[in-house]
């Protein structure tokens, strides 16, 4: 029987092992439907038996379309690797995300799967893979930063940069034709979280160029699928050879642009009016240092990947989005359009504390995150020892989880009408057909001990520019070039494409 399972000539101790391994793979995967703790939970019959299902998705990009399709056939709780369970629950969001009391529980937060989260290249934790304690540490130093306060002490300069990209889209118009608009989103938020991070902008807007720096990101964020399943294959050590070299390429240029912007701050000590001041202030006071309130440089280094990231590529990729939703829906932007130039008698009146006002704005841009989420995985927490009820069902210790924003946002259970853009949805008094959508669904900055520190950030870039945008123009979409822009394959970010507009001014 065994030499059938090899060809001709394969000498019988290999044989031997083909057969064992075949035999121990199918048990494996016996096992995982019939005897495993979550044998019960649904979901398609390979991906509840193996993990291969699952990493050829991630790996060509296709996870959260994945997930969606598998959400819509099986339900709210899916089975979607041995260990791995997915939601669109908004039950789920809490006990996952959300604060546990140690006193009653044990615990306080549910961990981040270690095997998802990335050592940065420096050696150090960033504020996204950090352990609880060294978190918390992290936050209380950038906390002051990112508040209401902090941007309002920013608005100048944030103003300054959005002048820039008003100016740089005048004078795209007034050449006519076709401009692609995610290129000045990204040149913007890159600028502006230069200046802001790090008391210095890469000129993009200036020069009309893109800087380096945004493709090792996203480079560096593409090679992340690869490596999660090598790591969880238990390769670790053979990360080095199996991770494609322009992922590899990619996480050393990052590294080399981080190390060399950090050794830049550090010479311009803790002055400087941005997210630093304090950083630098606590890590060069000799009694602060000691007492452990500051950072290492190899943690610094690792932050500054995570500011550069969170901070310009998440807030272009939700100006795009909603841009395309916008023009593909003609009734919706001139509502917008109408909101915003009556709001204002002149340009001058339109900054961080008046966009504030614009509700129907603010509706538009909850809608562009619920059908375009920048950030379209949620990441997985791993439950703790003794397991945990999520969504009034208990599940065993170290199983990994998440709520996948990209299926929650279109599960119809959750949003009537999920593939239409309907900012009404999201307005204080709803239309009666979108009454009963689930609200408590939409978390586009998460929640809990670990939300997203820059929320108030995106929100006033995104406001900003946006509401600037309407005030100056009408946008048309170049229908041919753009295609579905939807479309896109998705590697932790989406791999977008150009965003052909044309842009016609009104003043």
């Amino acid at each position: 029987m065994i030499e059938h399972l090899v060809p001709s000539g394969v000498s019988s101790s290999f044989a031997l092992l083909v057969a064992a391994w075949l035999v121990s793979t199918l048990l494996y995967g016996l096992y995982n439907i019939t005897i495993h703790p979550l044998r019960s939970y649904p979901g398609p019959l390979l991906w509840r038996m193996y993990r291969f299902p699952y990493a050829r998705s991630l790996i060509a990009g296709r996870l959260p379309h994945d997930f969606l399709a598998i959400h819509k056939k099986y339900g709210p709780v899916v089975r979607v690797a041995p260990n791995e369970l997915s939601y669109t629950d908004s039950r789920a969001l809490k006990p996952i995300y959300g604060h546990h009391n140690p006193a009653t529980e044990g615990f306080s937060e549910f961990d981040k799967d270690r095997l998802e989260y990335q050592m940065s290249l420096s050696g150090g934790y960033s504020i996204l893979n950090a352990p609880t304690g060294i978190h918390g540490r992290f936050r209380k130093l950038f906390s002051h930063s990112f508040s209401d306060k902090g941007m309002r002490d920013m608005q100048p300069r944030i103003q300054g940069f959005v002048d820039l990209l008003l100016s740089g889209l005048k004078d795209e118009a007034k050449m006519g034709g076709y401009t692609d608009i995610l290129k000045w989103y990204n040149w913007t938020t890159f600028d502006l979280i230069g200046e802001l991070a790090f008391g210095e902008c890469f000129h993009c807007l200036e020069t009309k160029t893109t800087d380096p720096w945004i493709a090792a990101v996203f480079g560096n964020v593409k090679a992340v699928p690869a490596m999660h399943m090598i790591r969880t294959y238990g390769l670790a050590g053979l990360l080095p050879y199996l991770t494609p070299k322009k992922g590899r390429e990619a996480r050393e240029e990052n590294l080399r642009r981080n190390v060399a912007k950090i050794e830049e701050r550090l010479l311009k000590g803790s002055e400087q009016r941005d997210f630093m001041d304090n950083v630098v202030e606590k890590s060069l006071d000799e009694k602060s240092s000691a007492e452990g309130k500051g950072m290492t440089k190899a943690e610094m280094v690792a932050n500054a990947s995570i500011l550069v990231l969170g901070g310009s590529e998440t807030t272009a990729t939700l100006l795009s989005g909603t841009t395309y939703s916008l023009c593909k829906n003609p009734e919706v932007m001139k509502k917008l359009n109408a909101e915003v130039r009556s709001a204002f008698k002149n340009e001058d009146e339109i900054d961080l504390l008046s966009v504030g006002k614009l509700e129907y704005m603010l509706a538009v841009l909850d809608e562009g995150m619920r059908v375009y989420p920048p950030v379209p995985n949620q990441g997985n927490r791993v439950v703790p020892k003794g397991g945990a009820m999520v969504a009034d069902r208990w599940v065993p210790g170290g199983t990994s989880l998440q709520v996948q924003k990209y299926s929650t946002s279109y599960d119809p259970t959750n949003f009537t009408r999920p593939e239409s853009f309907v900012p009404e949805r999201w307005l204080p008094n709803p239309p009666v057909e979108f009454a009963n959508d689930d609200r408590n669904a939409h978390a586009p900055f998460s929640l809990g001990p670990r939300n997203c520190i820059g929320r108030n950030l995106a929100y006033a870039e995104m406001r900003l520019i946006l509401a600037k945008i309407c005030w100056n123009f009408d946008v048309e979409l170049d229908e041919e070039r753009s295609g579905d822009w939807f479309d896109q394959k998705i590697f932790g970010l989406w791999e977008k494409k150009p965003l052909w507009v044309k842009l016609k001014s009104v003043r």
